[in-house]
């Protein structure tokens, strides 16, 4: 039998019964948060869809699964493998499809990123996708970096004419791991051997300039961050040409597919995030370990390793593997990993703060997060020991009203425990649990507003309404004075106007299309178009679609 789109139950498992809220007169609190004190600006969480593509698009319950994955998991990020080959895209009569529904259910706000296992064949040493090999060279003995940008550049822009725009761009899936499936190897820098990623980097950022599609680089997504390998890629790089880091974690800690010590790649994250905090960080795959280990992970990824976005590997799959949804011939399954993950990315989104929260005790792993309107923050707490805790909760600077808890363990799945919790209260931590709590209320008035003067980071929101006709609102932050550049493109890249070009004050601003075309003013007709935010070293592309 099929499952339907999961409900969050009413506690039914006896294990959960003894989860309890008490409100009380709270003296000193046990875990506490500080709104006041704020870290890392999350992009989010998400999963990859690299292969297994075509039998969600038409599987009979792929509505279903699309509404589970935006709007029961909250997903944030979609990753996905770039299979443009020769002058086509390979999976366009399925992944277009999967982009489309997953990006309207999310009102077109989920991110992609398109990460390249292989270029096409023609490209490599080995004239083969897989067992690694590098760029070709040319008969003078140099590399075609320059054939290797344009590769990329037609894959953006062929992604684009079906619907997939990438915000983000990864130029080469595990550059130091040779696999039997499809696979390049860019060393650190280019030797007699291997060609260099940091110039394969370079000539790509160099192409992406002169395409109306400008997706954010990201790198180096090595295989793991043990044995400094992603410093020795980070450090012969043009930081200028990246924009955002990435590693997996396939080594740098200890353990196997089935365990891991979460706790054993601590001393790596924190030593990446201490060199490395000058743009954003993703965990851009990994599998391994248990439910709770993998929470455990998660919890250590984003408070010792800094992590903005972290990304699990198989979303939806077939039998076997880690997916968070299984995918049979006419029904599917939901993994305890879908129920792990969807602890922090049901109740954190992009745009969220890391604040600082506190334990006095190390069997109680705790998260925290602030909403962008100071309205909402999200705790989400691991009790790792084999013991239930019960434990104060403070909140400083923030008035709560309201909130929901919800409660994972080894016998039940996003459990909804309280929704209408009072403050201040005591929570029962459940052992081997991954606790959310949801809070609703308002930040202290200084901190909103210093948010909201003073944004700390430049931003471009999708425009709306989405679609729209004849006119749609856009906007953008600047955390500072400068000047700015916003246009409209068509599909093909023509420019067809320009909505901003001028030194602007920092903090948020407003501007409408009306959907005309400035240069010969007709009004545009019903179709995609992309518009493209420049300001310092910050450039952001987004799709909008009118529809007359």
């Amino acid at each position: 039998m099929s499952r339907r789109v999961p409900q969050i139950l009413l506690l039914s498992f006896v294990a959960l019964i003894s989860l309890f809220i008490n409100p009380m007169d709270l003296g000193a609190a046990d875990l506490v948060v500080k709104v006041k004190e704020t870290h890392q600006t999350m992009v989010g969480f998400g999963a990859a869809i690299a292969w297994g593509g075509d039998q969600l698009a038409s599987h009979p319950k792929k509505d279903e699964i699309y509404n589970l994955i935006i709007n029961d998991l909250g997903l944030d990020i979609l990753r996905l493998r770039n299979s443009f080959r020769y002058g086509k895209v390979e999976d366009s009569t399925y992944t277009p499809k999967n982009v489309a529904a997953l990006r309207a259910l999310s009102n077109d706000n989920l991110k992609i990123l398109l990460t390249s296992w292989s270029p096409e064949a023609g490209l490599k040493s080995n004239y083969t996708r897989e067992n690694g090999g590098t760029i070709r060279q040319d008969k003078n003995g140099n590399y075609r970096y320059g054939s290797f940008a344009k590769y990329w550049t037609d894959a953006v822009t062929g992604y684009a004419r079906f619907g997939v725009v990438a915000d983000y761009i990864s130029i080469q899936n595990e550059p130091n791991y040779v696999a039997t499936w499809e696979s390049c190897i860019l060393d650190p820098t280019e030797n007699p051997t291997n060609a260099g990623y940091n110039k394969a980097l370079d000539s790509v950022y160099t192409a992406i300039q002169d395409i109306a599609i400008h997706p954010k680089l990201l790198g180096t997504e090595v295989a793991g961050i043990g044995n400094n390998s992603f410093q020795n890629y980070a450090r012969n790089l043009n930081k200028n040409h990246l924009d955002a880091y990435a590693y997996h974690l396939y080594n740098g800690g200890s353990g196997s597919n089935s365990s891991i010590d979460p706790d054993a790649f601590k001393a790596n994250l924190a030593s990446i995030a201490r060199s490395y905090s000058d743009k954003p960080i993703f965990m851009s795959e990994y599998d391994y370990g248990d439910w709770l280990q993998t929470g455990w992970l998660i919890h250590n990824c984003i408070n010792d390793g800094n992590v903005s976005g972290y990304i699990w590997w198989q979303l939806v799959w077939g039998a076997g593997g880690k997916p968070l949804i299984e995918m049979q011939s006419s029904t599917y399954s939901i993994s305890k990993y879908y129920w792990t993950l969807r602890q922090f990315s049901k109740y954190i989104s992009n745009g969220w703060t890391r604040v600082t929260a506190e334990s006095d005790t190390t069997a109680l792993k705790c998260s925290a997060f602030i909403s962008p309107d100071g309205k909402n923050v999200t705790m989400v707490v691991m009790n790792i020991g084999s013991e239930s805790q019960t434990r104060n909760l403070a909140v400083q600077d923030f008035t709560v009203t309201t909130g929901r808890v919800v409660c994972t363990t080894d016998s039940g799945n996003g459990v909804l425990v309280d929704s209408t919790l009072t403050f201040p209260s005591s929570i029962n931590f459940p052992a081997r649990s991954i606790t959310t709590i949801a809070l609703y209320g308002k930040v202290a008035t200084e901190v909103h507003d210093q948010h909201r003067l003073s944004p700390a980071e430049y931003s471009l929101s999708q425009n709306f309404p989405n679609p729209f006709n004849p006119s749609t609102t856009i906007e953008y932050t600047l955390p500072r004075d400068g000047f700015v550049s916003l246009k409209v493109f068509d599909l093909l890249g023509r420019e067809t106007a320009t909505l901003v070009h001028g030194v602007q004050q920092s903090g948020p601003h407003t501007i409408t299309w009306n959907s005309v075309n400035q240069a010969q003013g007709v009004s545009m007709k019903s179709g995609v178009y992309f518009y493209t935010i420049t300001a310092g070293q910050f450039t952001q592309t987004r799709k909008m679609i009118l529809i007359k």
